[in-house]
This record gives structure tokens, C-alpha cells and sequence, in this order.
């Protein structure tokens, strides 16, 4: 096989930075948590939380797309958190707004 048949195609347009086989954005959560665990002498608990919060931001990634965490915030928080008047959220799971 010759060298200048060795190169990477994309699945699709879109497609996101990779590092190694992984997507950039979720690597660089994973490997954040992993330091962090390592700097803090708790490696495992490190270890335990990249795991878990990278399958997390990938599943949230997969399933809303632009937006989804201020969508989340909306439905999910109590009205009064928010700077403008909003109905409470069991009226707003009624209404749409």
C-alpha cells in the first residue's frame, strides 16, 4: 500500500475535530477529569467521574443538539431564577411558554 493512499474520510460534512478516535470536545472532558483526579491524589474518583460526565455530555450532545442545555434550564428551574417573568414550570408544561 503506498503513502499517498492513507488518509482519513470523514463519515459525513459535519463531522466533528477528532483526537486519536475519540471527538475532540468529549477527549478534553475526559482527560480534564482524569488530571484533575490524578493532581488531587484521588485517581479512581477521577477516573470514576471522566467516565461518567463524558458518556453524559455525549449522550446530551446526541440527543438536543444547539441550545439543549437552555432548554433544560427553562423547563427544569424554578421560574424565579430567571431575570424576565416566566410561568412556574408545572404551568409552562401545560401552556408550551
Amino acid at each position: 500500500m503506498s503513502s499517498e493512499n492513507n488518509f482519513w474520510i470523514p463519515r459525513n460534512l459535519d463531522a466533528g475535530k477528532l483526537l486519536f478516535v475519540w471527538e475532540a470536545d468529549s477527549a478534553f472532558i475526559f482527560i480534564f477529569f482524569l488530571i484533575m483526579g490524578g493532581l488531587l491524589n484521588m485517581f479512581l474518583l477521577g477516573a470514576a467521574l471522566a467516565v461518567f460526565i463524558s458518556k453524559g455530555y455525549q449522550y446530551l450532545k446526541e440527543e438536543g443538539g444547539r441550545g439543549l442545555i437552555l432548554k433544560i434550564l427553562y423547563w427544569y428551574t424554578p421560574s424565579d431564577l430567571w431575570l424576565t417573568k416566566r410561568n412556574p414550570s408545572h404551568i409552562r408544561e401545560f401552556t408550551g411558554g
